[in-house]
């Protein structure tokens, strides 16, 4: 006798896996740690001499997911200077002139010569609030990772291939479509590589960033970096120990949840470009292996998988006048 399992019932292990309810359990976590974090954001300076940094080893995870949210938060605003100044730097000739220049002697600049200059700004922003140190942290790491990121989509973005911008030009793709489909995923995988090693270079500063100093007073941030700078002052080794595991954790944490992905995305991408039919073998360009949206040139919506595309270049390519027939040698001719 056959038993049927109702599908509201047997249908639970296909919508969810083990994998789904960590990255549950993940976000909710980072959205209760966020919330946490954001609640200390207001408080008066004062309340971070009432709570010192403490070298027990106990609070290491807190500082290390403090520290880890600042350089997500730096890496962010770095993503998004990157793409703002290294676009209008390689398409503007005027701009490339000026930003290239300032951009080569913004990254000789030493850390510390930003954090000198810069945090009696940041801590006028919010005077009196941990909120104004917490910018000047997370300014101190952005200088940290920028330019970097800044150059490497600038010299991606002077290397798109003439044969994606002249297919862009052809699917009438507006600026703003042709930066996303065209320029962002051609720059990614350097532009991914590049954000590791910036991620990694932004570890070099964390003492810096959480431990500032203006004029005879030093605000420590809870963090990392405040408690190697702690542990080296008591020149105490077994904390230095512990702080650098507590970084190898981490550094392996977010390389699995956040890189590893990214990386294997332009191969992935790849990948099912290289697998759509014949229609790159037929000199399509590569939009057609894609579901690019508008119409394609045979005039019909391009929903297929880029076939319509490949019959409307082929019609375009016959000459006007010509039948479809056999040649001069009796066999039929190959429209490309």
């Amino acid at each position: 006798m056959r038993v049927f399992v109702p599908i509201s019932v047997g249908g639970w292990d296909r919508l969810f896996s083990r994998w789904d309810i960590l990255a549950v359990l993940l976000i909710l976590g980072l959205l209760v740690f966020l919330g946490e974090a954001s609640r200390h954001l207001f408080e008066p300076l004062a309340e971070l001499q009432r709570t010192p940094p403490s070298l027990d080893p106990a609070n290491l995870p807190e500082y290390a997911a403090r520290t880890t949210l600042r350089m997500l938060v730096a890496m962010a605003l770095s993503l998004l200077f990157t793409f703002t100044y290294a676009t209008l730097a390689a398409k503007n000739k005027q701009a490339e002139r000026i930003l290239v220049p300032l951009l080569d002697i913004l990254q000789s600049v030493p850390i510390l010569g930003f954090i000198s200059v810069t945090v009696v700004f940041f801590m006028a922003l919010a005077p009196g609030r941990v909120l104004g140190a917490e910018f000047a942290a997370i300014f101190a790491i952005f200088t940290s990772q920028a330019w970097n990121m800044a150059f490497s989509f600038y010299q991606s973005l002077r290397t798109v291939p003439t044969e994606l911008i002249e297919a862009s030009r052809n699917f009438r793709l507006s600026p703003w479509m042709s930066f996303w489909r065209v320029d962002v995923p051609f720059a990614m995988p350097q532009l991914i590589w590049n954000m590791m090693m910036s991620m990694s270079g932004s570890w070099f500063f964390v003492v810096a960033s959480e431990a500032i100093s203006v004029g005879n007073t030093t605000v420590t941030l809870p963090g990392v970096g405040s408690y190697i700078a702690l542990a080296i002052e008591q020149q105490n080794l077994r904390a230095v120990g512990w702080a650098i595991g507590a970084m190898l954790v981490v550094i392996l944490v977010y390389d699995q949840i956040l890189f590893r992905p990214l990386v294997a995305w332009p191969t992935a991408s790849a990948t099912s470009r290289n697998r759509a039919p014949s229609c790159r073998a037929r000199g399509c360009s590569t939009f057609c292996a894609g579901r690019a949206s508008s119409i394609g040139p045979c005039g019909r919506s391009r929903r297929c998988g880029g076939a319509c595309c490949c019959r409307g270049i082929r019609t375009m390519s016959k000459p006007s006048g010509a039948r479809r027939g056999r040649g001069p040698a009796g066999s039929r001719s190959n429209w490309a």
